[in-house]
């Protein structure tokens, strides 16, 4: 959804009421559709694309099959996916990898993923939303009219031409980055402190390692920024290198010749590359990292990448996206049969989104810290400290003080080393 259509000039719009009117039809709005049908609502849809579209960020993280489970499309997804049972993380000489093996998590859950092509898993959450009842709308451009205390207005136009102007109980914005409602509302604030940009393409014949292993994201760490490595079906692999915009502006050559010179400097992404074919075009993209000041309104609720987006190193985004989803539609199935709930129940889903990301972002600001790398790269199940960590990777995010705790103690190592580090550099230097 890339942001609000003009409001027609010509044409009669027919008028309609709905309970809640989704804008996006990606992971984030199909979800909280679908929740929402579940629990009864007469819900729209609204996509400005048409499915099935290429779109990024195809590692799934295991605290995600629940979910789709619950929204009865895990075997869909187990059949079009890449059995996930880990995420590596391999220097940047490419001396040291490190696996870190979802079996080894923490506390029970889910013991795997998938990898799965977007284009795929997107139509799937869409069409199951359907199947539940949504009405869906596709290749139809949106445009918040009004959002009062009572309801929310929006003009819809199709292809066809078909204009419709709706009132909603309630709106929910899943337009991704395009943030619409943010945007709008000059809510959205650019992440100073990660201002990542990507090149990433798709190819076919990238060796991959043997057995279960194979199924893994890969992730390199190179100087600057890291790239993942993401099995597909059908002998295909994604591949990404993520850096800071600013290091990305100064290229003076093509996306491609720029992809391909940084890919020369690893030598394990030169060597699984040497012999690899690339399918379609390079894709890049920009400014990463941003946030709104508020998740919800008195009339809607921001879902997944509307309200922010931190860099996908740790493969958050679609769940995220999932789970704000699910608690976006169990909060507004709570405001819908008591008003009076409003406020209580909007500040509870804003302070949940919220902590989650601030949870994440801690790590992200450290990928490109010496220290910190070194840890990932030497991991040690010091007081299960590693055992927390695959459970961050595997997308726990739960204010449980058993990973809490363990996760604070990582995060005070990671001083401790850089610390040391530091000193043993000044003796150096003396």
């Amino acid at each position: 959804m890339d942001g609000a259509a003009p409001l027609p000039e010509d044409g009669v719009a027919t008028v309609r009421r709905c309970d809640v009117m989704v804008i996006g039809g990606g992971p984030g709005g199909a979800a909280t559709a679908a929740f929402l049908a579940l629990k009864g609502h007469h819900v729209v849809l609204v996509e400005k694309d048409r499915h099935p579209r290429f779109h990024i960020g195809e590692s799934l993280l295991p605290r995600s099959l629940p979910l789709l489970e619950e929204l009865g499309m895990l075997d869909q997804v187990r059949r079009i996916g890449v059995f996930k049972p880990g995420a590596e993380f391999i220097s940047e000489d490419g001396s040291r990898e490190a696996v870190f093996d979802f079996r080894n998590a923490l506390l029970d859950g889910p013991t795997h993923a998938y990898q799965v092509r977007r284009s795929e898993f997107d139509q799937i959450i869409f069409e199951r939303a359907i199947a539940l009842g949504v009405e869906a709308r596709q290749q139809t451009m949106a445009h918040i009219v009004s959002m009062e205390d009572d309801s929310a207005k929006v003009r819809t136009e199709g292809a066809d031409g078909e204009i419709i102007d709706w009132e909603a109980s309630f709106l929910v914005d899943a337009s991704g980055r395009s943030t619409l409602i943010s945007k709008m509302l000059s809510e959205k604030r650019p992440d100073p402190r990660n201002t990542s940009a990507a090149i990433f393409g798709h190819f076919r014949g990238v060796p991959r390692s043997e057995g279960e292993r194979g199924g893994n994201i890969r992730i390199y760490l190179t100087r600057p920024g890291w790239m993942w490595q993401i099995p597909l079906r059908d002998d295909v692999t994604s591949i990404g290198f993520v850096a800071s915009g600013e290091h990305l502006q100064k290229r003076d050559s093509g996306v491609e010749a720029f992809f391909k010179a940084h890919c020369a400097r690893h030598p394990h992404i030169a060597s699984i590359l040497g012999s690899a074919e690339r399918i379609g075009p390079m894709h890049a993209t920009g400014n990463f990292s941003y946030r709104a000041t508020t998740a919800a309104g008195s009339r809607h609720i921001k879902v997944g990448d509307a309200y922010g987006f931190i860099d996908p190193i740790f493969s958050t985004g679609v769940h995220l996206a999932l789970t704000s989803a699910r608690e976006a539609a169990s909060a507004i199935t709570d405001i819908l049969a008591d008003p009076s709930t409003r406020t209580r129940r909007l500040a509870q889903y804003h302070q949940e989104i919220e902590r989650r990301l601030t949870f994440v972002s801690w790590f992200i600001y450290q990928i490109h810290d010496p220290s910190f790398r070194e840890m990932m790269v030497n991991p040690r199940n010091i007081l299960g400290v590693e055992s927390a960590m695959i459970s961050l990777l595997s997308g726990d995010f739960r204010p449980d003080i058993r990973i809490r705790s363990r996760i604070a103690l990582f995060r005070l190592f990671r001083y401790i080393v850089a610390a040391t580090g530091s000193r043993e550099r000044r003796n150096l230097d003396g």
